[in-house]
């Protein structure tokens, strides 16, 4: 793709990108199977563990995104992330260190920090990109940036799969098996190492507001913003996306590590499921885009909540059989991706253009604010000692509350406010 500073610094974006969100994913996914049952740390926070190991990604999040977007505005945006980038370095050598240590609260602390230059990567590069991309080919850049980042999800999670069971073989298993401890934080560092020379190929940019001071406000932009749409659509649309986000991102993909123990496979094959149902997100999300066309369709957020329902209690309730488990996954992650779809777009089209970055700061926000509830839940449910597979029942039972309060609620609203957006556009 062409852009005032060449395809070159903009595929650099994206490859500084990709590897972040890899290594994002790589960390995450062999502390979850470490804490997980049957994991070389289980025991030590009790059942449902691996809610922790999300936990550690999306607290920071919340709580620095506000104020980490005052950097990559007083400071040149290219710099913010290259700086980030040589800190990613530094925290993977410490991951090493608790990899190969076999040390939890280092390879967590590890995790805490990774996720925190994250959250001051996040506003730097969605910023840089319209400062590189000509204006009429935004979208299709914003489209190329998110499908880079969704693969490296993907790929992240797959690959988290071997790398743990190499680092923590099964000694039932493989007996003879000896512990690749340096392989984790190995691999961490690499792709560290990768992404930092990306980022010195973006193109040099200015500080857009040199002047700005900076302010300790975790909060306070998040709080400012929803007091302006709190009455509106767009505040209900918001409200059910981080609800939908909560049992997707927040409980179900938690249940996924604990098939380690309920099918007795590999975290390899594991792995295999979470990639699966990532795939057919996107897959949904692809076919949900090409059905919308041009439009606007809210009727589709039913279309994939109420399948999803369907599925979550089936999952609840059948018995475990991998090729069973697999073919449920698809199926939910494609009609996941129906309901995901309209609710973004609403979002985006609802939303005032000259506050559509405050806006986004607070979607995300409230998407982790999400996970962190549905980590909370999934906690909760574990402690009771209900079986992983069961939790897909609670799964379900949010899927038919969010059915019954968005035809309650939100049904007419947001098919108004698709209608009045396209009576916009064709005007």
């Amino acid at each position: 793709m062409k852009t005032p500073s060449g395809p070159v610094g903009f595929a650099c974006l994206n490859l500084t990108q990709f590897f972040g969100a890899a290594n994002d994913n790589v960390l995450k996914q062999v502390l979850i199977f470490g804490l997980a049952v049957n994991g070389l740390w289980q025991g030590v926070f009790g059942s449902g563990a691996q809610a922790w190991a999300s936990l550690c990604l999306a607290i920071p999040f919340v709580v620095f995104s506000g104020f980490a977007g005052q950097f990559s505005d007083r400071y040149s945006k290219r710099s913010v992330i290259i700086v980030v980038k040589l800190l990613e370095i530094a925290i993977a050598l410490l991951a090493l260190w608790g990899f190969w240590t076999t040390n939890l609260w280092i390879v967590i602390f590890a995790m805490v920090l990774i996720s925190v230059q994250s959250a001051f990567f996040t506003p730097a590069k969605f910023g840089i990109l319209p400062e590189i991309t000509d204006p009429p080919k935004l979208s299709r850049a914003n489209g190329t940036l998110n499908m880079f980042t969704y693969i490296a999800v993907i790929l992240g999670s797959a690959v988290g799969g071997a790398i743990y069971d190499a680092f923590a073989p099964d000694r039932k298993k493989f007996p003879d098996a000896d512990p690749l401890l340096w392989l984790p934080g190995a691999v961490i560092l690499l792709v560290a190492i990768l992404g930092a020379a990306a980022s010195l190929g973006l193109p040099r940019v200015g500080a857009r507001n040199p002047g700005l001071p900076i302010k300790l406000m975790f909060f306070r932009t998040y709080l400012e913003t929803w007091r302006d749409i709190r009455d509106t659509t767009l505040a209900s649309v918001i409200i059910a996306w981080s609800f939908f986000y909560l049992i997707v991102a927040g409980i179900a993909i938690l249940i996924l590590p604990d098939y380690t123990e309920l099918l007795n496979i590999s975290a390899t094959w594991t792995s295999i499921l979470m990639a699966v149902l990532g795939i057919f997100i996107g897959i949904g999300d692809f076919v949900a885009g090409r059905v919308s066309g041009h439009a606007i369709r809210p009727g589709l957020i039913p279309v994939g909540v109420i399948p999803v329902t369907l599925l979550f209690f089936w999952l609840g309730l059948m018995p475990n059989h991998f090729w069973s488990v697999l073919v449920a996954l698809s199926m939910t992650g494609f009609m996941a991706g129906f309901a995901m779809v309209p609710l973004q777009t609403l979002t985006q089209h609802l939303s005032p253009k000259e506050e559509l970055g405050r806006i986004l700061g607070l979607w995300t926000c409230l998407s982790f604010v999400g996970v962190i509830l549905g980590n909370l839940i999934f906690l909760l449910v574990k402690r009771t000692g209900m079986a992983s597979n069961r939790v897909f029942l609670v799964c379900g039972a949010l899927c038919l509350v969010l059915t019954v309060v968005y035809y309650r609620w939100w049904r007419e609203p947001f098919a108004r406010a698709a209608l009045f957006k396209e009576s916009r556009k064709r005007g």
